[in-house]
């Protein structure tokens, strides 16, 4: 039974990749459909205990008794509130960039580094690896998106850089800082491999540094490409619309206010890194002190939160159903029987070279397990498989921890990557269509460097 409820899982997240692929329907109706279906059938099945056939999907499942609908009721409840402070961040981090940019913060700043850069195209991309670096030293992805993205798209709109371009350089950045001994992968690795995760770091560190400078090259690579396809008239052209958007919107820009608007703006951003308060928190505090002091009239902020209002309620529609698709697959246990089955199926004669499979194959699976399945539930069980032919577990988790890291921001399944898609107004077909073999390719030179530098053996 183990190995069918596996095969649904791996059919089901497969369907909702090909479906975001194709663009056949959204995030929300996909995740929440799939899911709805694989998790109301595992019930329906069950209660053919009643006539019986007892399949025993609940005790598969490690359940003290039969997958119910109560069983099911309690998974989506966990999931949804997995992804509830990345929904609630989400809304109120949006209304508190929203009030500030509508107030011309951003512009001013905007200007003044495009003064710097001018059109240079290069300098704006380099720029984008920087802030991204930068903005990730607290290991966050959705924090480090809210930053990065508000500030550097209106360049991007500004130059006619396409929106995706920015998606895969800060994408291709943040999944090699991630690997930061404080970062989710590499605590996750240091516990079940039971090492210090400084340790653990200063072992993987040199692959760190190679993945950087391949963040950088795709970085000058994509400067090459954008400037090639962009000519002088289009510049001006998105120039001149650039201009005209923020024309219609002079009527709310407070440019007497702008200091205290970056006053507030660092403030919250303190809040938000070293309060220990929840996240979503100094983000409500910061958009209601920033509606108050920009526009005390009624009117005004009700106009800045209804352009809010569309972003906020699109993405966190999305990472709502995301919890739905957790809660049925992740925490009902479903992820982990995928992985046992992957393993399960592997020849013998591939054992010796688990490591380079693990590697190679870090980036697809990524676009299927979320993080937590993939070092809770995949680690320990490939660290098994790896003892009986003599690798290395540290070894092991190294390789998944870096590998896998690069593609954690491409992943469909992870809360972060919806919430830059949203800030960007990039599509996650479009997101994952440009950026996938680009992170890829970065996984498996990072691997090989791995391997040449001698951090672990084939």
């Amino acid at each position: 039974m183990s190995t069918i409820l596996a095969l649904i899982g791996f059919a089901s997240l497969i369907a909702m990749v090909v479906v975001l692929l194709l663009d056949k329907a959204s995030p929300q109706v996909t995740f929440i459909l799939i899911s709805s279906i694989v998790g109301f059938s595992l019930v329906g099945v069950e209660s053919l205990n009643a006539f019986g056939v007892h399949l025993h999907i609940g005790q598969t499942l490690g359940l003290k008794g039969d997958f119910t609908l109560n069983e099911l009721a309690g998974f989506i409840k966990k999931g949804i509130t997995s992804v509830a402070p990345t929904a609630a961040l989400f809304i109120f981090s949006i209304l508190f960039f929203t009030t500030l940019s509508a107030a011309g913060m951003f512009e001013k700043i905007i200007n003044a580094l495009t003064a710097r850069s001018g059109n240079n195209i290069y300098g704006v991309m380099i720029l984008s690896v920087v802030i991204a670096c930068i903005a990730h030293l607290d290991g966050s992805g959705a924090s480090t998106f809210l930053i990065a993205i508000p500030a550097l798209l209106p360049i991007y709109q500004k130059l006619n850089i396409r929106s995706t371009t920015l998606m895969l350089i800060l994408t291709a950045s943040m999944g090699v800082m991630n690997l930061l001994p404080w970062g989710g992968p590499t605590l996750r690795v240091a516990t079940i491999t039971e090492v210090d995760a400084t340790w653990l770091y200063f072992k993987l560190m040199p692959m760190q540094i190679v993945g950087l400078i391949l963040a950088l090259c795709i970085a000058l690579i994509m400067g090459y490409i954008e400037s090639k396809r962009i000519a002088l008239g289009a510049n001006e052209k998105a120039f001149e619309s650039f201009a005209q958007h923020n024309n219609d919107k002079s009527d709310l820009k407070r440019d007497d206010r702008f200091w205290l608007n970056c006053i507030l703006g660092i403030v919250i951003l303190v809040l938000l890194f070293s309060s220990g308060l929840p996240s979503y928190f100094p983000f409500m505090i910061g958009s209601a002190i920033a509606l108050i002091i920009n526009y005390p009239s009624l009117k005004k902020q009700d106009k800045v939160i209804k352009e809010a209002s569309s972003a906020a309620m699109m993405m966190a529609t999305t990472l709502l159903a995301a919890g739905v698709l957790i809660g049925v697959f992740d925490k009902s246990g479903i992820m982990k029987l995928m992985a046992q089955t992957i393993l399960d199926f592997m020849p013998d004669a591939l054992g010796g070279y688990l490591i380079i499979a693990v590697g190679v194959l870090a980036v697809p699976m990524a676009l299927i397990f979320c993080t937590d399945s993939y070092f809770y539930g995949i680690l320990p069980i490939v660290a098994s498989v790896g003892a009986a032919f003599g690798i290395d577990a540290v070894a092991l988790g190294i390789v998944m921890c870096v590998c896998r890291n690069c593609a954690t921001f491409i992943s469909p399944v992870v809360p972060a990557t919806l919430l830059g898609c949203g800030l960007a107004g990039v599509s996650i077909r479009d997101h994952i269509k440009t950026s996938f073999f680009w992170i890829w390719g970065i996984s498996i030179i990072c691997l090989i460097f791995g391997a040449l530098w001698g951090i672990f053996t084939f």
